[in-house]
């Protein structure tokens, strides 16, 4: 950790980590001690350079951990299905009271939701349920990567589709609801022309983010990349940026500009997901080729959300039927359009 802050803080103005796995909690509470005494050691105390990110399953947090969270200011994200959850994960009992701790002393959190075959048709069911606790939630869909490529857990994607609509209507007219939902929410904003970095297969990460294994390996992305996208050890390397010069990240970016390329010539839709997230298409059709399923959801729900939008600033309907996020998001499309470039 020591070379990997020096590195870093010599090179890069600001730096984001995300600590995930696996499970980052397994590893003890005096790791993560000692990792922030380190940042503060390169970065500075209290800087802004740095950011740092916990996504766990919540079994393993404890409230002594989440007091050192909120005292350095690391945001914890937590894994987990709602009602559904023991169809990935285990100990749900666990995790609610660990959820229902957060929630009741007031810690800022969010939960990412996995969807899978079981639960594809069940996201407005999920939605509901995370609304009445109150408790912003993602969801994104299992890909056929790892364990996943061999089972049954990647859901049928016309069946997530059409509960993916399903589910952002009922949140667009849910007026009463405290809670945004991703991506559904992002997507608003980037059909209104703010554009955001949306879920993460959907804006343009290369260069931008590393995964660091355990054992030094570097790899451009945390979903499991293969052997062949690997980028070098950091035990061997004097700089962290001749990592984007190795063979491995050669051959991500390569044939990634080859899908994009084609993205841009062949779809509407291409200035909203950057040609999409180059993993997904390497499990699912290829690096160099889109149209997999991760695609297909991403033409068909950003596409009804983009048709909600345009009905809703054309015809200058009633605002006070949707919910507060999406009405102040076209408040300020209409009442100063330049804020969204347009």
């Amino acid at each position: 950790m020591d070379k990997l802050f020096r590195m870093l803080s010599e090179e890069y103005e600001s730096v984001w980590f995300i600590w995930h796995g696996g499970e980052p909690l397994l590893m003890p509470f005096g790791f993560y001690k000692d990792a922030v005494v380190l940042q503060e050691k390169y970065f500075g105390k209290n800087s802004h350079r740095i950011g740092n990110t916990i996504q766990t399953n919540g079994i393993e947090l404890n409230r002594r951990f989440i007091d050192f969270c909120k005292d350095k200011m690391i945001n914890i994200g937590v894994s987990f299905e709602g009602q559904y959850n023991d169809v990935l994960r285990e100990k749900t009992d666990v995790v609610k009271e660990k959820i229902k701790y957060l929630s009741n002393k007031e810690r800022v959190f969010s939960v990412s939701s996995t969807i899978s075959s079981e639960t594809a048709s069940k996201q407005k069911e999920m939605y509901k349920k995370f609304r009445a606790d109150k408790t912003a939630v993602s969801f994104a869909p299992v890909i056929p990567a790892g364990c996943a490529a061999c089972g049954d857990t990647v859901p049928n994607a016309d069946e997530y589709i059409r509960s993916s609509i399903e589910c952002f209507d009922e949140w667009l007219f849910d007026k009463n609801t405290e809670i945004p939902l991703i991506p559904h929410y992002l997507y608003i904003l980037n059909a209104l022309g703010d554009p955001q970095e949306s879920d993460c297969a959907h804006n343009s990460c290369l260069t931008k983010w590393m995964c660091v294994y355990p054992n030094g390996d570097l790899y451009p992305c945390g979903k499991g990349c293969p052997p062949e996208f690997r980028m070098g050890n950091l035990n061997s390397m004097r700089k962290i940026s001749d990592a984007f010069g190795t063979e491995g990240f050669g051959k991500i970016i390569s044939g990634t500009i080859e899908r994009r390329n084609r993205c841009m010539a062949e779809c509407s839709l291409y200035k909203y997901c950057n040609g999409g997230c180059s993993i997904d298409a390497y499990y699912e059709t290829g690096l160099g080729s889109n149209g997999g399923d991760s695609c297909r959801i991403f033409k068909e729900v950003f596409g009804h959300v983009l048709s909600s939008v345009e009905e809703i600033v054309q015809t200058r309907s009633d605002l006070s039927q949707y919910n507060k996020f999406v009405r102040d998001a076209v408040l300020g499309k209409l009442i100063n359009p330049k804020i969204t470039g347009q």
